[in-house]
């Protein structure tokens, strides 16, 4: 059978007050523990995110990092050191709310609690003190009674003993022994009676009152000390919590980054990067002095003989023309500062210059084939107020549908020019019915709705065939050819649009006019007509209206 505080301890409440007040102190220190380990762990977080953004890739080396596998799964390290650093953040969130915000709450109620049983057990050592005091008071009066009625018999005795006192005298003092007497039992009951009292105030005092308050502090400690256990226990499930996912981070970059290199393609990436598709420089030629006229003079080398370090492996293809010379070298071709970029990449080697065109290309692609989805989307939501006007009104889309129209219709014409900057650079000819229409494109042709718009669109200098040199020369076909080149209209066409351009192979109209269509759009967004002039060109099948 355990023990209890108000059996064992019933004197010692000066004990158990010192005791209790340490108890809620060392809350405090707890309290204090846990805040400098949460602060260590936010910190720990800081530096680590200060460290993945110092070593995260800046934007001129993105490129790089995307190329190159070490340094791409380097990159997906710094992410899981990120996603690490937010798991030590979160310990320090889950100490603040589930221990230091709980200690807080339980040492403000223990120190309430603690303060009344206090001052409950003050107030029943103050009532026993009283009447403690009352009993002293009582046996004061009775012990001096006691001893007045004890005088007085002695002064009686002696005048009853005394011959020469006279019988008033004897009377007079026996009188007075009595009142004496009757004092004394009149103290001497009240006495008994406060020393009862006192005696059942003693004992309801130790054995129930004092008892009661010392077992509510022995409860309160006990419960301080179960919550401090289980503060303890939260304080490690705070760490436990997160380590399934550090853990994950940690395998991740031991087996998602760290076996992902990959030396033989980083090697190939290289290659890709730099290779200028140029031949390496044939054997010098001989100085001969011996030679009449030839003093100081070389064999010239062949045109096709190209210096790495002397010229540029993109200039120096048949057709570029001469190239200026690098006297880098090898070296200071891959580290060169940036040259001016021209727009067909002509200034590159020939497979770095077919790389960027072909990035290009896919970049262009993807952005026709977003604003296509877009397209679809509000002509599908068009359809839907048409049917249901309630919804909206389905005129209301036809300004964005212009203007999607017109968008499509310029990104393709930069697609053909940069798909034929792509054709040319990887030596591509070309039959003359091949070039005589426009280079076609993935993708639904860009129709724009039928609304009338004031609007000239703007006219761009990329047109789908920009180069002159890609079409052979009118003389070379005889006159019975040239009779084929005029086909008969296959239809009749109005421009709902204003349309302009440099571009010899496009049409210029205007709103209004009235064409002869020579060729219907086969799926690339033009279409072949002439006028009555007989001049004849592209327009963007989006801005006429078939008759």
């Amino acid at each position: 059978m355990s023990k209890s505080w108000g059996t064992e301890l019933w004197d010692q409440l000066s004990a158990l007050e010192k005791f209790t007040e340490k108890g809620i102190d060392f809350l405090d220190n707890f309290n204090r523990f846990v805040r400098e380990r949460q602060k260590i762990e936010m910190d720990y977080a800081a530096q680590l995110k200060r460290l993945v953004k110092s070593y995260s890739p800046k934007r001129k080396d993105e490129e790089e990092y995307k190329i190159y596998s070490s340094l791409r799964t380097f990159k997906g390290v710094l992410q899981e050191v990120g996603s690490i650093a937010n798991q030590h953040e979160l310990v320090a969130e889950n100490m603040v709310q589930s221990v230091f915000n709980e200690v807080v709450k339980l040492r403000q109620e223990l120190k309430k609690e603690r303060m009344d049983h206090l001052h409950e057990a003050k107030q029943e050592d103050a009532h026993m003190e009283k009447s403690r005091r009352k009993l002293d008071s009582c046996k004061s009066q009775y012990r001096s009674a006691h001893e007045a009625w004890l005088q007085a018999k002695i002064l009686f005795e002696k005048a009853d003993s005394d011959d020469n006192r006279t019988k008033a005298e004897v009377e007079r003092a026996k009188s007075t022994m009595e009142q004496k007497d009757q004092f004394r039992e009149k103290q001497k009951n009240e006495y008994i009676l406060q020393l009862k009292n006192t005696n059942e105030d003693q004992q309801e005092h130790y054995s129930s009152k004092l008892p009661t308050i010392f077992n509510k502090l022995q409860a309160m400690e006990e419960r301080r000390i179960t919550c401090l256990g289980k503060y303890y226990e939260t304080y490690a499930d705070c760490h436990k919590k997160v380590l399934p996912v550090i853990t994950q981070c940690l395998d991740d970059i031991q087996v998602k980054h760290g076996q992902a290199v990959t030396p033989a393609e980083d090697s190939q990436a290289l290659i890709t990067k730099f290779e200028t598709g140029n031949q390496p420089p044939k054997d010098l030629p001989m100085m001969d002095l011996d030679e009449p006229g030839g003093r100081g003079q070389t064999q010239a080398p062949e045109k096709d003989n190209v210096s790495i370090g002397s010229q540029n492996g993109a200039n120096s293809l048949p057709g570029r023309g001469k190239a200026p010379k690098n006297k880098k070298g090898v070296f200071g071709t891959i580290f060169s500062s940036k040259k001016e970029e021209a727009k067909d990449f002509s200034h590159l080697p020939p497979n770095q210059q077919k790389q960027k065109l072909q990035g290009k290309i896919d970049e262009i692609q993807g952005k026709i084939d977003q604003e296509v989805k877009q397209k679809e989307a509000l002509l599908k939501m068009r359809d839907v107020y048409t049917a249901n006007n309630s919804l909206g009104d389905p005129n209301s889309l036809n300004k964005q549908l212009e203007t999607i129209g017109k968008k499509i219709d310029l990104l393709r014409l930069e697609l053909n020019t940069y798909q034929e900057f792509k054709d040319k650079a990887d030596g591509k000819g070309g039959t003359p019915s091949q070039k005589s229409s426009p280079t076609r494109s993935s993708g639904p042709p860009a129709n724009v709705p039928n609304s009338p718009s004031k609007e000239r669109p703007p006219s761009s200098p990329l047109s789908p065939l920009e180069h002159e040199d890609s079409f052979i020369d009118d003389d070379d076909f005889d006159e019975d050819e040239g009779t084929a080149a005029d086909p008969k209209p296959v239809g009749t066409c109005t421009a709902m649009y204003e349309f302009n351009s440099d571009d010899p192979n496009l049409l210029n109209m205007v709103e209004g006019e009235v064409l002869d269509v020579i060729e219907k759009d086969s799926g690339d967004g033009w279409t072949r007509v002439r006028r009555s002039d007989n001049s004849e060109g592209y327009v963007p099948t989006s801005y006429v209206n078939h008759l």
